[in-house]
């Protein structure tokens, strides 16, 4: 199998999982993911309505929406940057107009292990997030983010599979 065969092998496994995944199991897939390399499923899930919109708060942030601040205009921001800028600013507006479904579960942005608003205290801000951004998504479902059964926010079997491709 090439290279190639191997990522979009990888990429499947991946599309599957999220496709059954439940809310909880997405929101632990966003929190754990490699933003390396899973810009693609990230998008994807981007781009769901039934996505919870904890999740895609948890996504917005950890994009690292904090650092974007800085910028008059997007087309200030590096080359390299754009396209998380581009999905940075597809949830923000799609979070602000209500298209994210809500299953109740609970996140605070300023409470996050991942990308947090105040990760850049020192940076200008010249374009500032929505203020609905802030705020944290009630719910009372916790998604426990250090679950011992997930590597890299895949369940362990599904995590040994794709590294086994690569073996």
């Amino acid at each position: 199998m090439t290279d190639e065969e191997k990522e979009q092998k990888e990429a499947q496994l991946i599309r599957d999982f999220l496709t059954n995944a439940t809310p909880e199991q997405r929101h632990l897939f966003i929190a754990r993911s490699n933003y390396d390399s899973n810009y693609d499923a990230l998008n994807e899930l981007a781009a769901d309505p039934q996505l919870d919109r904890a999740s895609a708060l948890l996504m917005y942030w950890s994009l690292g929406a904090a650092w974007y601040v800085q910028y008059d205009h997007d087309d200030d921001v590096p080359d390299y940057s754009r396209q998380t800028l581009a999905l940075i600013r597809l949830i923000e507006t799609r979070y602000s107009a209500g298209f994210y479904a809500d299953h109740g579960i609970w996140f605070d942005p300023m409470q996050s292990e991942g990308g947090r608003p105040d990760d850049y205290p020192d940076l200008p801000v010249r374009r500032p997030v929505p203020d609905i951004m802030l705020i944290a998504a009630p719910g009372d479902v916790y998604v426990d983010l250090d679950d011992d059964h997930y590597d890299d926010g895949l369940p362990l079997p599904l995590a040994e599979q794709l590294y086994a491709l690569y073996e």
